[in-house]
Order: C-alpha cells, then sequence, then structure tokens
C-alpha cells in the first residue's frame, strides 16, 4: 500500500531582519512543500493586499548539491499556484483591523500534479536538498512576518520525473524588438511571462507586446501572440477572475449625506493574475505538445517591448530523474 507522509519541516519561525534563511528538506522523495507565511496588518482601518503580503518573500530557492532547483518569488509563485491548481491559495483574516493575523499558504510543487510518486524530487542524503527563503519582515501594509514549512513526502517512491522551475529576467534597452535567451536541453511544460506594464485608465500600453517562440531562427509553436493572448491562455487554466481581484464600491457623497445611501455597482479595478501570460505546452493542453528543446542550437523569445520596465520569464521544466 502506497503511503505519503505530512510533517512539519520547519516550525513556525519569526525571522529578526531582513536577509536569507535556509533550512535543510528531508532525505525521503518529495512531492511538494508548503509554505505558510504570516504576518500582521499594520495601520489602523486598513489591511495589507495580497500583493504587499506576497512581496515578503524575495525569492524562495532550492538547491541539490548546490544546483538550482527552484528559483522563485513569492508573487510569481502565486500565480503558478493558480495556473498549476485552478485555484487561489486561500489568504485567512482579510479584515482591515491593525495588527490583525494575516495567513497564506503556497504550495512548493516537484511535479505537475501532488501525490505523484512518478513525479516527485527523489531521495537524497541528508543536507543535499535545502530552501532558502530571502525575506522582507516589514513594508508597508505588514509588520512581524512569520513562516512555516511542511513537507509532503513519499516513502519508497522511485520517481522517474521532476520539475525544474526558474526565473529569467530581462529588461529592454528600448522599446520595439528584443530578445531574451531560453536555456536549452530540458522539456518545457510551458513558460509564465509577467509584463510589468499592461493597460490600464486610458493606455494600452504593454511591456509585452507582439511575441513569437523562435527555435534556430524558425517560429515554432507561437507564431503571433500579443499580451491579450497570453493572458487568455492564462486565464483559461486559472477560471474567473474576480476571484483574484481587488473591488471597490463608489458612493456620491457630493450631495447631502444620506442614512443607508446605496453604493454603485461593484468595479473589478485590481487582479493578482493580471500581470501575467502562459505559453503552454503541457500544463492544461496535451503532454504530447510538450517542448523538448534538447536539440536546438537557438531558441529565443522575441517581443515587441511597449516600454522599457522589466519582463520576467518563468520555465517549468520536466527533468528525468
Amino acid at each position: 500500500m502506497a503511503e505519503y507522509r505530512r510533517s512539519i519541516v520547519v516550525k513556525e519561525t519569526q525571522p529578526a531582519s531582513d536577509g536569507d534563511y535556509t533550512h535543510l528538506l528531508p532525505t525521503d522523495p518529495v512531492s511538494f512543500l508548503v509554505l505558510h507565511l504570516k504576518a500582521l496588518n499594520a495601520g489602523s482601518n486598513t489591511k495589507a493586499t495580497l500583493a504587499q503580503l506576497l512581496s515578503a518573500i524575495e525569492k524562495v530557492l532550492i538547491s541539490y548539491k548546490g544546483d538550482t532547483v527552484i528559483d522563485i518569488n513569492g508573487a510569481d509563485l502565486y500565480v503558478l499556484n493558480c495556473v498549476l491548481f485552478g485555484k487561489e491559495m486561500l489568504q485567512e483574516n482579510v479584515v482591515d483591523e491593525d495588527n490583525a493575523v494575516r495567513g497564506l499558504p503556497l504550495i512548493i510543487p516537484f511535479g505537475k500534479t501532488l501525490y505523484n510518486p512518478a513525479e516527485a524530487f527523489p531521495a537524497t542524503a541528508k543536507g543535499d536538498l535545502t530552501i532558502t527563503l530571502t525575506l522582507d519582515i516589514a513594508d508597508t501594509g505588514y509588520d512581524t512576518l512569520k513562516y512555516q514549512i511542511d513537507a509532503v513526502t513519499l516513502p519508497g517512491a522511485s520517481p522517474s520525473s521532476r520539475l525544474k522551475i526558474y526565473t529569467i529576467k530581462h529588461t529592454p534597452s528600448s522599446t520595439g524588438e528584443t530578445d531574451i535567451d531560453l536555456p536549452r536541453g530540458n522539456k518545457v511544460l510551458g513558460y509564465l511571462l509577467r509584463s510589468y506594464t499592461i493597460p490600464a485608465g486610458t493606455s494600452t500600453t504593454c511591456t509585452i507586446g507582439k511575441t513569437k517562440l523562435l527555435a534556430d531562427n524558425k517560429e515554432t509553436y507561437i507564431v503571433s501572440i500579443d499580451f491579450d493572448g497570453l493572458h487568455q491562455e492564462l486565464a483559461r487554466l486559472t477560471g474567473a477572475a474576480n476571484a483574484w481581484a481587488e473591488k471597490k464600491h463608489r458612493e456620491n457623497t457630493a450631495a447631502s449625506y444620506t442614512q443607508n445611501a446605496d453604493t454603485a455597482t461593484e468595479e473589478q479595478y485590481f487582479s493578482d493574475v493580471a500581470n501575467y501570460g502562459l505559453i503552454d505546452f503541457g500544463i492544461g493542453v496535451s503532454e504530447d505538445f510538450i517542448l523538448d528543446t534538447a536539440g536546438f542550437r537557438d531558441l529565443k523569445l522575441r517581443i515587441d517591448a511597449g516600454d522599457t520596465n522589466e519582463i520576467r520569464v518563468i520555465a517549468i521544466e520536466r527533468l528525468p530523474v
């Protein structure tokens, strides 16, 4: 009979200062980790936004004998969770009370599906597999940061593959055509893309404009797509946008005060997945389409940049073990 084991591997910790915090991970095969984030609201009649809480996690780095397994920040990890699992990681105690305890769990996956003995990080020697968190313990909206890490292991499992997830940052030198070189050699399930600028107000500017994927200077998979199309691909997997959105109501206060006045229709004005798009080769599409980069001499994204702000590409690869 197969068995999984869930355990707390790093008990609740309150870091004393900003910086890096490194911990050893289990030696049994690991399906996934859960990073539990806690913080206090900092300010009367306000609450930390989801974006503010996620900004506390400046980097999650998982290493095996010094080699990168996962390299991602908190905001990107949150969106990756939404894409892989189609569900928001629920916040707890979302109230606008000063010093209210806020909570948010984030899954750090080693397989596309959880609890899968065929895809997990394999057994290791003690000390070979580590996690390093780069944390900002207090900033706008929150303070008194704490974290805990749980692990789900699969004793006796012999996985044949595991994920590698890492971040590529690119800042265009000018508007217009810019190339982002992509690593080669592994099979790719998808690329998660973040555009710093997206349409807002009356502006239609996007940092990520028209995009194509080139392998050995030939168009492959993505011949031409703009940010709207990339975002649609992500939205196809994440579900209704309002689950990830901030909302507001408006009331006309110019007239004399009216008790119990009705507010205007609810508006969605911000979504924590709004800046993201997806190129999908095997997350929500058949794995027959997985991009195998082993034979390419060159692989790049060619993007028509609308401004010179940062573009992030989060590569989601599958490696044999």
